[in-house]
């Protein structure tokens, strides 16, 4: 059983939640830059398995089986066999469907999940891809034209057709990240300091899931950036010698030689992580204690929406009505 890719998309590979205790050894956590995002998805598909990771441009896949597919996160113009795609809602597929993602009109990253689940081999006990190490995910890459992605048989894999949410984690109309301060904070003059909040940074055409570089004001150290390399965290903002900042996000190094004035609060970086190269954001600063309370709060209420997904879910009646649809379908076919 697998799924062909027609079109790779922009940059397309498989993510779960990150690979985690092998820091310490030199590998990086991975996984899905949307945590929430994923996390969305996955409830909504009902199973396990890992998920594609589209950006910005996603992939175009044939379905070799019958198979469903639910689409979590950036919200993209996508068909199947031509026909709109509804966004977070699970969806009878059959075999020979071809589904297109396109362009994402809102947010930069989407989740794919299957009921027939992704089949790939666990690497450190994680299925996440790491394309600098080559390490999970399908060979160790984004994917390719021709690629035949195998999935694992699921006979429950049609027990949530229609399950739907209506939960918006893309934040699109908010620009503003909190950050706390880093560990080299009073290496930074307070102009810097100020500087960070100041005014907007534009995320660059550079970011990638290693880094998102920011255009904006200069906000160097008092003295050389360079400092003995340190184990860096998760949202760390690093700033090198010319003063531009990078957020550092999931496949970041473990380690780093550059001073960091902040670190991105943990609610926050799924925002930055639906942000776009051209998109701008401001930073704010705010204390630990604010910090954990708001990522507190704000996990409540997530928790609580993903637990409606089973006990109150939302149906979309018409991806319920697979059979009688695809007997509709195949009568049309006949007459033409």
């Amino acid at each position: 059983m697998s799924i062909r890719i027609e079109k790779p998309g922009l940059f397309s590979t498989i993510q779960d939640i990150g690979r985690y205790g092998y820091q310490k050894e030199g590998f990086s956590s991975a996984g899905a830059l949307d945590r929430y995002s994923y996390r969305l998805g996955r409830q909504l598909i009902g199973n396990n398995g890992p998920a594609i990771e589209a950006t910005i441009i996603g992939p175009t896949l044939q379905f070799l089986e019958d198979n469903t597919v639910v689409i979590a996160g950036a919200e993209f113009n996508a068909t199947l066999n031509g026909n709109p795609f509804p966004h977070q809602t699970v969806v009878q597929v059959y075999k020979g469907d071809v589904l297109a993602l396109n362009a994402s009109i809102k947010g930069a990253r989407g989740y794919l999940f299957f009921g027939h689940p992704i089949d790939v081999p666990e690497v450190a006990g994680s299925y996440a891809t790491h394309t600098r190490t080559k390490m999970g995910g399908f060979h160790g890459r984004a994917f390719k034209k021709g690629d035949m992605v195998p999935v694992q048989y699921n006979d429950a894999y049609r027990k949530h057709v229609g399950f739907a949410s209506d939960l918006d984690l893309i934040h699109e109309d908010t620009d503003a990240i909190r950050v706390v301060e880093g560990p080299q904070y009073e290496s930074f003059p307070d102009e810097s300091h100020e500087g960070l909040v100041s005014e907007p940074f534009e995320i660059s055409e550079q970011s990638d899931r290693m880094g998102f570089r920011l255009k904006g004001p200069s906000i160097p150290p008092k003295n050389s950036a360079d400092i003995i390399s340190e184990p860096v965290a998760l949202g760390s903002v690093q700033v090198p010698n010319d003063g531009n900042p990078i957020v550092l996000m999931n496949d970041k190094q473990t380690v780093g030689g550059y001073t960091k004035i902040a670190t991105v609060c943990q609610s926050d970086l799924s925002v930055l992580a639906q942000k776009k190269p051209g998109q701008k954001v401001n930073f704010e600063w705010v204390t630990v204690e604010e910090a954990i309370q708001h990522l507190a709060d704000y996990n409540k209420g997530f928790e609580a929406a993903l637990e409606a997904v089973d006990k109150e879910p939302l149906f979309d009646i018409r991806e319920m009505r697979t059979t009688s649809r695809r007997i509709s379908e195949l009568l049309e076919g006949d007459q033409s």
